[in-house]
């Protein structure tokens, strides 16, 4: 990559409320989700990184003070890093809009765009090259689809081109569908067109470029999990952990606690005889002698009591 097409700034988006994560999301905002030695806003920094970027801009409205904290803990990953605080929530194309107007993205070169929420290890050489050696204002990277009935799928044509997004649903018959990865690099073209204002990426970006033939998509390669709600969060923390259990070096666990394949995070405290199985402890969450948790969050001032049994349980509430 030379001269104006290579991709020097990113910026990753953060600021949403994460309702789907709910309760979770009233103690965190969804990118500061901790999934063991960092937070999921992580993920995203070092994706960044690892494509080149020197200058990484992170949004933030919702519980921004957390999701600031969170940056700064990750910050280490990125040789750069500027907040971008929100008024109000702008949506994915007024955040952009807006950290343009602050003079935060500037620069020569395209513009990477990670959603800010999701793990994944990506190669995005492929999409940077199409980006490269293509007019399209904006160039999706995309997966073959894992779940078509859950997320919308992506259809392309012979050339790249994007010939439409689908809703959730079965593919037709000889349909390709293809996974958005919340990965994105855009002209600075297609920056400069975005209006000073709230509004979403679908319509005040992916739109307009389709609408002159210049919005593409390219299959890259890589690992991607969504944990958008509580249910996959502890499911992708399990199947980070494999087998084994993480505790934070702030975290409190008795001695004669058990624990299997479960998140103790910082602040939290597993008090003597209790029992803790694929599950998430988090943010001074206590699990009480001889309690007994079984694939469930405990997140913030919340508490499994002394003797109890819990399975399946979600419990969250801000301290």
């Amino acid at each position: 990559m030379t001269g104006g097409h290579e991709m020097r700034t990113a910026m990753v988006l953060a600021a949403g409320r994460g309702r789907r994560l709910a309760p979770l999301s009233e103690v965190l905002p969804k990118p500061a989700l901790p999934l063991l030695g960092r937070r999921l806003v992580g993920w995203a920094m070092a994706q960044a990184a690892a494509a080149g970027a020197e200058s990484v801009v992170v949004n933030a409205w919702h519980l921004a003070e957390r999701l600031e904290e969170a940056v700064a803990e990750e910050a280490h990953r990125v040789p750069r890093v500027a907040l971008s605080r929100e008024p109000q929530l702008m949506g994915g194309a007024g955040g952009l809009a807006l950290a343009r107007d602050r003079g935060l993205l500037d620069g020569a070169g395209p513009l990477l765009v990670l959603n800010g929420d999701v793990v994944f290890r990506l190669d995005l050489e492929p999409v940077l090259a199409r980006h490269r050696e293509s007019d399209d204002l904006v160039t999706l990277a995309l997966l073959p689809h894992l779940d078509p009935t859950a997320w919308s799928r992506v259809l392309l044509d012979a050339s790249g081109r994007v010939e439409r997004i689908c809703e959730p649903g079965a593919p037709a018959t000889g349909e390709v569908p293809l996974l958005y990865t919340g990965v994105m690099v855009m002209s600075r073209e297609a920056l400069a067109t975005l209006p000073s204002a709230p509004g979403e990426i679908g319509d005040l970006l992916w739109a307009p470029a389709k609408a002159v033939g210049r919005f593409g998509g390219v299959v890259v390669s890589g690992y991607w999990r969504e944990v958008g709600t509580p249910e996959a969060y502890r499911a992708e923390t399990v199947r980070q952990l494999g087998d084994q259990s993480w505790c934070h070096p702030e975290a409190t666990v008795a001695p004669a606690a058990t624990l299997d394949r479960c998140m103790v995070g910082r602040s939290a405290r597993i008090e003597p005889g209790a029992q803790v199985a694929e599950s998430v402890v988090v943010e001074g969450a206590v699990v009480g002698t001889g309690a007994r948790v079984i694939g469930s969050i405990l997140m913030g001032r919340v508490e499994a009591g002394p003797g109890e049994h819990l399975t399946g349980v979600v419990r969250a509430a801000a301290g």
